[in-house]
């Protein structure tokens, strides 16, 4: 059954900070005396809020006063000040339909009006407020969300609590009641850490509500007295008399049925003074319930149908689901079934998921009491039972097989992502092992190019000077004597100049002290170019590369040369070496005898196996085309 938890104040709480008693007699002579137009207004603000808090009628009058002054000045900002108080007093008196039109023309006619910011929250706030009594509690929430948003953008404090506690509303009407005591409780921490003034009792009455909804009966006690002494200090009638009526709510579940109903009681006469039927309603219907309760039932459906009346004359279509269950108790504890079910009937229409009462199993009750015996009933009950045992199966076993899956699922990541580990361990590994191996290999190169030159390569210089030293002191008697001595000088100096070639070949001086461009130069230009003609090309290479790349490229280049000179019998040889921002792209393409590619009988040799192992050291890759007689291109590509 919906209590009264959900009812609230306007929730309007843009006004003034007005006196208790305000003479409404002194701003009137105020107003005919001021010649200031916007002090004026100030006025006429002044008056609406009085009125609005205590006679609804006054303030339509002095809101078509606004109106008048603001067209007599042309001023749209004074104008729309009007229509928002013109909006409140159509919410006031069960009008809140035309009161949402009025402010969805005011929003869109401030929104883009810097200095309508402050008017626009509040504007805000009143549409949201309209929805809500339209029983339109999401598109409330969309409302109270743009104040909010508002509030913080220009900073507005006073109007940011307001819209945080206009949420909490809200979503205490949608039945969320832990999310709506957060905002109620944000709202009071912006209150009090912004030293503002603790008089609005509304927000206790609201998290009041939502303890009773939850149950929690001693916070539901806490919070509503906490916001009736508020409201008595500051002469609050619109929340005195809701906090009456969720204490009513709160006494009559603790079964003090007698004060429960004077509380509800004061409540009404309270609110009749304000002329609000939307909670005049509530609090008729919260009575009639509590009456049917207490077995009053002649009275209980005599305020049932009082406040049906009220609701119906001023289409409060959001209370007729509470106004029906109350007359369907009181009719079904008076034994009227047929009452009962016609009110339970009612009910099912409605179709309003906010009431627990209002569905097909209690109407089902109600015409089962009315048209059938004892024995169906314990049947049909005992068939529920079983079906919803059954279905309290089915979840308990669909829940472990999502369970299940969900573990299932958990496992396979893991083993993936340890897969994927492991991968990423062996690959840095086997990195690490190559690294190791070229550069044992390229240490290796160094010292035997190093021994050549140093060692080798200084006996020969040696040994040509002591044969060309010996050839001053021997006096030869024969011409061949001459001749043949001079080979074997000759012989010793070509020896000298291949050592020589071979350690610079094996640790190339040209690359150290050059770029890779002059080194493969250099290389060539040792090879023997009768045989095979070797045409070069480089582009992008002026500027040094990592010195490791620099070597990798020039061994795999070196490579692929050797084993051109050594199986391809080719006459022709070209190599091209260009560098972009993004990678270096080389090919050495020979028209030598070639290879059959697909033949996997025929594995590849070390030097395509080395030159594949040191283009992936530098995450790079090798492409080999080849067909048997029309020779062969090696493509690499390393990225930069």
């Amino acid at each position: 059954m919906k209590s009264c938890y959900y009812l609230l104040l306007l929730v309007l709480l843009f006004r003034l900070p007005l006196p208790a008693q305000v003479n409404t007699d002194s701003l009137r002579i105020l107003m005919l005396n001021e010649k200031d137009p916007a002090k004026k207004t100030g006025h006429y603000v002044a008056m609406c809020e009085y009125f609005r808090m205590s006679n609804p009628d006054s303030l339509l009058t002095c809101a078509k006063a606004m109106q008048e002054h603001a067209r007599k000045h042309n001023n749209d900002l004074w104008h729309t000040n009007a229509d928002y108080y013109t909006a409140i007093y159509y919410n006031l008196t069960g009008n809140p339909d035309t009161a949402f039109v009025i402010a969805e023309q005011a929003i869109t006619s401030l929104k883009n009006s810097q200095v309508g910011k402050p008017l626009l929250m509040k504007i805000y706030s009143l549409a949201g407020n309209s929805l809500m009594r339209l029983n339109r509690q999401k598109d409330a929430l969309a409302m109270f969300y743009s104040g909010m948003q508002q509030a913080e953008n220009t900073n507005d404090i006073d109007a940011l609590f307001k819209a945080q506690n206009n949420i909490g509303w809200a979503y205490m009407e949608l039945e969320q009641y832990e999310k709506a005591i957060e905002h109620f409780r944000k709202s009071i921490q912006t209150i009090r850490h912004n030293g503002i003034a603790d008089r609005y009792g509304t927000i206790y009455n609201n998290m009041a509500s939502c303890y009773g909804s939850l149950g929690i009966y001693d916070s539901v006690y806490r919070h509503a007295q906490t916001g009736i002494d508020i409201a008595k200090k500051y002469n609050d009638f619109a929340v005195l008399a809701n906090g009456n009526s969720i204490m009513g709510t709160f006494l009559a579940k603790e079964k003090k049925y007698s004060e429960a109903l004077a509380s509800f009681k004061e409540a009404v006469s309270i609110r009749e003074k304000s002329g609000d039927p939307f909670f005049i309603v509530s609090d008729l219907a919260e009575i009639s319930e509590l009456q049917a309760q207490t077995g009053n039932t002649t009275d209980g459906i005599a305020n049932g149908r009082k406040a049906l009346a009220i609701a119906t004359e001023n289409k409060i279509d959001a209370k007729l689901p509470m106004i029906h269950t109350a007359l369907a108790h009181n009719y079904e504890r008076a034994g009227n079934y047929r009452e009962a079910a016609e009110s339970y009937k009612i009910l099912n229409s409605l179709k309003d998921s906010l009431y627990k009462d209002a569905n097909p199993k209690a109407l089902a009750e109600i015409q089962t009491k009315y048209e059938t015996v004892k024995k169906e009933q314990q049947i049909e009950q005992q068939k529920n039972k079983i079906a919803r045992q059954n279905l309290l199966f089915i979840g308990f076993a669909l829940l472990a097989i999502l369970l299940s899956l969900l573990f299932y699922s958990q496992y396979k990541r893991y083993r993936l992502k340890k897969e994927a580990q492991m991968q990423s361990e062996i690959r840095r590994q086997q990195e690490l092992a190559t690294k190791a191996v070229m550069q044992a290999e390229e240490n290796e190169r160094q010292r035997i190019a190093k021994d050549l030159h140093d060692g080798v390569g200084q006996m020969m210089s040696a040994a040509k000077m002591n044969l060309s030293a010996f050839e001053s002191e021997i006096s030869f008697d024969q011409p061949d004597q001459k001749r043949s001595f001079e080979k074997v000088i000759q012989l010793v100096d070509e020896s000298c100049r291949e050592v020589r070639t071979v350690s610079h070949i094996m640790m190339p001086n040209a690359l150290m002290k050059n770029n890779l461009s002059a080194a493969i130069h250099a290389f060539v230009e040792k090879l023997d170019k009768k045989s095979l003609q070797v045409h070069v090309y480089t582009e992008g290479l002026e500027q040094r590369l990592d010195s490791n790349t620099e070597l990798v490229l020039y061994r795999v280049l070196q490579e692929c040369v050797n084993n051109v000179i050594r199986h391809a019998g080719a006459s022709t040889l070209d190599i091209s070496v260009t560098r972009s921002a993004e990678s270096i792209v080389a090919t050495v393409e020979d028209n030598g005898r070639g290879f059959d590619i697909t033949d996997k009988t025929k594995p590849e040799g070390m030097g395509l196996k080395n030159i594949r192992a040191r283009v992936e050291y530098l995450k790079g890759t090798v492409d080999i085309d080849s067909i048997p007689g029309q020779g062969t291109v090696i493509a690499i590509h390393v990225p930069l």
